[in-house]
């Protein structure tokens, strides 16, 4: 059976560390308040204690995001500075990229085609 528009959006989210930097790998659809709020339970457990974190957030299976995904964004990339780290978005679809464009937020993050440059860019 096929997601359609009218399923309940599926979130999934799972990190590892690659080369001393946290990555989040995001699926599926990030919409809705629940999503948002256990992606920041999971970063704020990351970021406890640490000094200069650097976030990845993998947007390679990320298939949609709305309003509610580009605030969790922009509450990632606060904490995180907070924290004294970065984030780089990467892998991101040209969909989930058009709303960055749209909104200009594009301007505010550092997008990478995938998770490798990410962290080339990082190392440099």
């Amino acid at each position: 059976m096929s997601n359609t528009a009218t399923d309940k959006p599926i979130f999934q989210l799972h990190v590892s560390e690659q080369d001393g930097a946290k990555v989040f790998h995001l699926e599926g659809r990030l919409m809705d308040q629940q999503q948002a709020d256990h992606l920041m339970t999971v970063l704020d457990k990351h970021l406890e204690g640490s000094e200069g974190v650097h976030v990845i957030l993998d947007m390679a299976h990320l298939l949609y995001m709305n309003s509610t995904g580009l605030n969790i964004m922009i509450s990632v990339l606060t904490r995180t500075r907070k924290a004294g780290g970065q984030v780089l978005l990467a892998g991101m679809s040209h969909g989930v990229r058009q709303l960055f464009v749209v909104t200009k937020l594009d301007t505010g993050f550092p997008i990478l085609g995938s998770v490798d440059q990410a962290l080339a860019k990082l190392r440099a």
